[in-house]
Parts: C-alpha cells; sequence; structure tokens
C-alpha cells in the first residue's frame, strides 16, 4: 500500500534528495548526453537539496513523498513561480512503481496543499517527450498553454500546462 506523506522531518528530506538524484541521473541518461553542461533544471541541485526544504518550503511550497512499505518510491515539489502561481517540478516514481497510481497521488496531494495554501493557479513545464508525466498531468486537469506567457526562459523542447486550483 502506497502512502502519501508531506517530507517534514529530516528522513523525509534525505528520502526526497535520494530520489530527487535518481531523477536526474534517469533524465541526464536518456536526453542529455553532454554530462559535462547539464541543463538549468538541475544546474543547482546539488545546491538546492542541500537547502531543503528551501523553495519548497511551506506555506509558499510543498514537498511529498510517497512510501510503500516503509520505502520512498515517488516524490514531487512545488514553488511560488515568477509569476506568483504554484509551479509542479521534480515529480518522479520509481520505475517497479509506475502504473499504480503513485504518480497521481502524489500530484493530488501537492495541489491540494497548494489550494490550501490560497493558490489560485498552478502552472508547470515539463520536457515534451516525458509524455509519461504528462498524462499524470492531465489527469490531475492541468491543460496545454503557451509556455512563453508564463515562462521568461521558456525552450522549444518543453511543454508548459496549467490548471486552475478554485
Amino acid at each position: 500500500m502506497v502512502t502519501i506523506i508531506a517530507a517534514e522531518t529530516p528522513k523525509h528530506l534525505q528520502d526526497f534528495g535520494v530520489l530527487a538524484r535518481e531523477f536526474a541521473s534517469w533524465a541526464m541518461a536518456s536526453f542529455h548526453k553532454d554530462t559535462s553542461a547539464p541543463p538549468a533544471v538541475f544546474a543547482k541541485l546539488e545546491q538546492e537539496l542541500s537547502n531543503l526544504p528551501g523553495k519548497y518550503a511551506a506555506p509558499e511550497g510543498a514537498l511529498f513523498i510517497a512510501y510503500e512499505n516503509g520505502e520512498a518510491v515517488g516524490c514531487v515539489a512545488g514553488f511560488k513561480s515568477e509569476s506568483g502561481a504554484f509551479e509542479v517540478t521534480r515529480l518522479w516514481v520509481r520505475s517497479e512503481c509506475r502504473g499504480m497510481g503513485v504518480g497521481d497521488k502524489l500530484v493530488d496531494a501537492l495541489l491540494k496543499s497548494a489550494s490550501q495554501s490560497g493558490y489560485k493557479t498552478s502552472v508547470l513545464r515539463s520536457r515534451s517527450d516525458m509524455t509519461f508525466a504528462h498524462n499524470v498531468y492531465r489527469r490531475a486537469g492541468f491543460v496545454d498553454v503557451d509556455g512563453n506567457m508564463l515562462f521568461s526562459n521558456f525552450m522549444d523542447i518543453e511543454v508548459a500546462m496549467q490548471r486552475d486550483l478554485t
């Protein structure tokens, strides 16, 4: 049975770091063959993880972890974006738990937290080829939007999505 919890304790933050690093390693191996120049989304990952919860601290941000039988199997995070919306990031579910609704549960918990913190809108950006994640986001009510309207440094290899939280 999968349990979704807000990451608050040092152990939770450590588990989030492990999962975020797994995600970054997977993404780099899958999409960024030049490891000497990581993409902006991962350029400051170690600094971000060493300062957790950092920008993900409540009430402006949130971190959630999925546990199965006491083992961390997935994570998601959110923070106040440059536009003032709640930005979803770092969604990762270990391969052995995919297809079990873990990603859906993580995103649902994160969006409920954002709504309770007073956010009216949630946004995200994702690589265009990460369609499995897009399916999770669309099931949560996100729709595709023009990323140039939401992000000052939007790239053509990305998709942008938005969802009303009211």
